[in-house]
């Protein structure tokens, strides 16, 4: 084309922005039905991160619910979730706001009535709630409580409470003694409660009981028994699995997630007990007549793991029908669903990544991602089946910036560590037709690493990954061995192998491009938050990949985050990695802290100073370890950010100090005025 600038790799102009990704960063984290209105918790990082309640009524624009000086937030398990319970009329939520005594971020459940300023219903007390249930008919709703002055097991203890929505009562316990509970859901009729629970080390990913029981009409549980999650014999335990994970196997032997009733009254649930041709998928299960029935048998997954509570992938349309949402590796579809014979019809839908789908009385309400286009809270209506978005995640989307969007290819590649295993990922090649670089050249790659590691990554638009493909960046956003949505046994696949699988996966894909041409072997970044973010630096030290590596909120020193994080994760790194302290050398061996000396390329490290999951002693000793041994590293930490940025300010100044960082590395200057980092023993 004769109006192309021929300009290098990476230093494109694009009109994608950080400023533009931090707009696309507004977050859907919970949505909610209320007879005809649909609710939704948006986080706003314009707004400083404040959370805001959100409302929608038979269709209507969208309008704020929530007050300004509120904000709807919840620390339960840190990463929280179902921060908000709506129901006969009632509106109810968790309060994040500047703390009222030290220690406290206030977290009481607020009421509010239209109209009217939102008012505490629990006392000041060091406690926090979520994922709760309205009962219908009364005056009362169930919630999960987390107390910080009480412990269980040397953690916060948690239990389910009865709350008077007066707020004239105190909070009454009705189930106590589990590590964790979630999911308390009330019958139609409020007769029934079910909930489930995990004690440690199981994770909710791993293994969870299910129980239910009846309450009457003073709130009082009767006749609580186990409908699932039975342990492992054990002498089916495999003796060479990791310790850690053989006694989560003698707690439960299937994860169950998201427990539901239908409108006659049956219990369903997702398990991962569901073989599909050799492998267990999250499939639908119910409780009928004593029995456990399987109801779909999907070579696919239709749960995700419960990081943050309040996830929902399916609901009812009628008595003898379901709409669920599931994915195939790593794309996701709408299917409705006979509940006589498990039989699917999905739906001819543009979303390739559905969320916190409720269904409602003639429609249903979910969070829709999209390869070209920002995520969407969607309305379907289910007699035409058609859909309209009622908010998105960002208003800067133009049609300059749509014509930019790289699309993602799923790729499927051997790991070559001799195991004949393979690892997933989708690529996105350089995308900007204003610019062509040098044919003789390859884009530099730089590789996104997903937190958890129990999570994974799906093709819905990712403006972050967009941000640096328009400026000339090829990227492989992984999907490596012990990520969910290709079943249990790839998901166990990170057990013992923390930092070993991954990084054998994402030096698997990155050589795999390179051979294809469509990367330059000497110009390969990696960028990861949290787990990512140690991977990220595994990557650094112990391979020779990288040529800079950018670590958000990443573990450092695998020894620290054994006994100092986060109640969730309190014995997630031994299930990573080895019992603590007994494979206390294996933690040593796996900590880029301790082989500093080995790292071959120059770093760049964000943290959050309120990171409770990664505290951000993490960082500073590895900043320290790198400036004694000399070598080049960049870093800034953020005030009032916790595990994961949500302030607008932050999320700009990081990805610009990105981008700066690989131009002075790779040897290319981005295009714009940019916050400049200091690079520390740099020349």
């Amino acid at each position: 084309m004769a109006d192309q600038i021929y300009t290098p790799y990476g230093s494109w102009d694009s009109p994608i922005s950080a400023g533009a990704v931090a707009a696309g960063a507004r977050g859907f984290e919970q949505v909610l039905i209320d007879r005809d209105t649909i609710f939704w918790v948006e986080a706003r990082p314009e707004e400083n991160g404040r959370s805001v309640l959100m409302s929608s009524e038979g269709g209507s624009p969208a309008s704020d619910v929530t007050p300004v000086g509120f904000s709807v937030r919840t620390l339960v398990n840190s990463y929280g979730g179902a921060a908000a319970a709506v129901g006969d009329g009632h509106i109810c939520f968790s309060n994040f706001a500047p703390p009222d005594f030290p220690g406290s971020k206030d977290q009481r459940i607020f009421s509010q009535r239209p109209g009217m300023q939102p008012r505490p219903i629990t006392p000041q007390v060091r406690t926090r709630y979520a994922d709760g249930v309205i009962r219908r008919g009364t005056d009362t709703g169930v919630w999960i409580c987390e107390q910080s002055d009480v412990t269980l097991h040397g953690q916060d203890k948690q239990s389910l409470v009865l709350i008077d929505l007066s707020g004239e009562r105190l909070p009454v316990t009705l189930v106590e003694g589990g590590d964790f509970y979630a999911c308390p859901r009330l019958s139609d009729d409020g007769s029934k409660l079910c909930w489930i629970t995990w004690d440690y080390p199981s994770m909710p990913w791993e293994g969870t009981r299910l129980f239910i029981a009846d309450i009457d009409a003073n709130g009082q549980l009767h006749d609580i028994m186990k409908v699932a999650g039975d342990p492992t014999p054990e002498d089916e335990i495999a003796t060479d699995l990791n310790p850690v994970l053989q006694d989560a196997l003698r707690y439960s032997s299937e994860s169950i997630l998201d427990p539901k009733w239908a409108p006659d009254g049956t219990l369903y649930f997702v398990s991962d007990r569901v073989e599909v041709d050799g492998t267990r998928y999250w499939n639908v299960c119910r409780y009928r007549n004593g029995q456990v029935e399987v109801v779909t048998k999907i070579a696919g997954e239709c749960a995700k793991p419960l990081w943050r509570l309040g996830t929902s992938g399916y609901g009812f349309i009628s008595r003898s029908e379901m709409l669920l949402s599931y994915s195939v590796e790593g794309e996701g579809r709408l299917a409705r669903v006979d509940l006589a014979t498990g039989n699917l019809r999905d739906l001819e839908l543009p979303y390739s990544d559905i969320s916190h789908l409720q269904v409602g009385n003639g429609f249903a309400a979910f969070v829709g991602g999209r390869p070209d286009a920002p995520s969407a809270l969607v309305r379907l209506d289910l007699k035409s089946f058609e859909t309209r978005e009622l908010r998105v995640s960002s208003d800067d989307f133009s049609k300059e910036i749509r014509g930019l969007v790289s699309r993602p290819e799923k790729i499927t590649v051997p790991t070559g560590d001799g195991c004949k295993e393979a690892t997933h990922a989708f690529f996105y090649p350089p995308c900007n037709p204003a610019f062509q670089a040098d044919p003789k050249d390859q884009p530099p790659l730089l590789i996104f690493v997903h937190g958890g590691p129990t999570a994974a990554t799906a093709t819905s638009l990712n403006l972050e990954i967009q941000y640096f493909t328009s400026r000339g960046f090829a990227v492989v956003d992984m999907n490596y061995r012990g990520s969910t949505g290709f079943g249990r046994a790839y998901r166990q696949k990170m057990y013992g192998a923390w930092g070993v699988v991954d990084t054998q996966d994402c030096v698997a894909a990155a050589q795999y491009l390179i051979d294809q041409g469509r990367a330059d072997r000497y110009r390969i970044a990696s960028r990861g938050g949290s787990s990512g973010g140690y991977t990220t630096l595994a990557l650094a030290t112990f391979t020779d990949l990288l040529t800079a590596a950018a670590s958000y909120y990443g573990i450092s020193n695998l020894e620290m985050i054994a006994t100092d994080t986060d109640k969730l994760e309190a014995h997630y790194a031994e299930m990573l990695v080895g019992p603590w302290p007994r494979a206390n050398k294996v933690f040593k061996e796996r900590s880029p802290l301790f082989h500093v000396q080995d790292i071959k390329c120059p770093m760049i490290i964000f943290q959050g100073l309120d990171d409770p999951v990664v505290p951000p002693d993490q960082a500073q000793v590895m900043i320290d370890a790198l400036l004694t041994a000399g070598l080049p590293v960049s870093w800034t930490f953020f005030a009032g950010e916790s595990h994961g940025f949500k302030m607008r300010k932050n999320i700009v100044a990081a990805l610009e100090q990105e981008l700066v960082f690989y131009g002075s590395v790779m040897g290319f200057t981005p295009a714009g005025d940019l916050t400049q980092p200091e690079i520390k023993n740099w020349p």
